[in-house]
């Protein structure tokens, strides 16, 4: 093993370790932002240099052969340590340096993390501009294909794609019921029952009903008469103001805009799982020095949550 690592040309260490990772051409050719033949090319070059298929189809996927599963911890260690070597001595200078960072997050990660995170931004880096975005359908191609430097997401909702990513958790949380401060016909605690004939306002947006799944919400919270449906927590908790409805949301999130939307939170008679929000980012930008300063500021302002 060694020796063929040794003898490998270094130009196919990238290619050879998004195939690894991707277990797929067309995958990997849009992890590195090239062309489809042209991996295809690149993975030729791999197998006549292994004279191991690497990949081989398995119904209508693909999957690693046996010796290309082996190659996959000395390849990592192997760029790790390329991206060490070439990053030693970079630096970044948040006074001087220009830059624009994309960001992809629900409206409640934007509430309670980013918000803090980004105040006093123009006075520590004034030439620093960052691009909110919300999350989308296409969450491992925005990464792959580095149209992000920063991807917001629970583990709960764990997409194997994803998790190859490097990540790191950052806090926790758990989900409440809100309702209107003057909405006293709720009968409390909130039990299924009670929650399956309440009029509620329900979240369809990327990942809304999958995160109620996840964290294990009872089977009567999901079939909640949906009297209103719309795609984020933060309009849900100002949908339910001075209504008659509820609905189910993120504790930090609720505790932030509550006071002003005038709300309460109401009693469940189960209690939810925790749920974990994550940080995903591209590994070509691990050792960055940017990026470095910019998971370094949010792990900062998650520390404190």
């Amino acid at each position: 093993m060694a020796t063929e690592m040794d003898r490998l040309d270094l130009n196919l260490l990238i290619p050879l370790n998004a195939l690894l990772l991707e277990r797929n051409v067309t995958k990997a050719a849009e992890r590195l932002q090239m062309a489809q033949p042209s991996m295809s090319a690149l993975l030729g070059k791999l197998r006549r240099h292994f004279d191991d298929p690497l990949l081989v189809r398995e119904g209508r996927t693909m999957a690693l052969t046996s010796f290309a599963e082996s190659l996959r911890e000395p390849v990592q260690t192997a760029m790790i340590a390329a991206r060490e070597a070439l990053t030693a001595g970079g630096s970044f200078d948040p006074a001087r340096d220009r830059r624009t960072f994309t960001i992809v997050a629900s409206d409640y990660v934007t509430t309670v993390l980013l918000s803090p995170t980004l105040r006093g931004l123009g006075a520590e880096a004034p030439g620093v501009r960052v691009n909110l975005e919300p999350l989308r359908a296409d969450l491992i191609n925005l990464l792959r294909s580095r149209r992000c430097d920063l991807l917001f997401w629970p583990l709960q909702l764990q997409v194997p794609e994803l998790m190859n990513f490097p990540h790191t958790p950052l806090f926790t949380d758990e989900f409440v019921a809100a309702a209107d401060k003057d909405n006293h016909d709720v009968a409390e605690p909130l039990t299924g029952e009670t929650l399956a004939t309440t009029p509620a306002v329900k979240v369809n947006g990327v990942g809304g009903n999958r995160v109620l799944s996840e964290v294990k919400l009872s089977e009567e919270m999901l079939r909640q008469p949906t009297a209103v449906t719309v795609d984020s927590f933060s309009l849900a908790l100002r949908l339910v103001s001075g209504s008659e409805l509820i609905t189910l949301t993120q504790r930090r999130l609720f505790d932030e805009l509550a006071p002003a939307y005038g709300l309460r939170e109401l009693k469940l008679a189960t209690e939810p799982t925790k749920l974990t929000m994550a940080m995903f980012w591209h590994p070509r930008d691990m050792r960055s020095p940017a990026h470095m300063w910019l998971r370094e500021r949010v792990e900062r302002e998650a520390a404190k949550l």
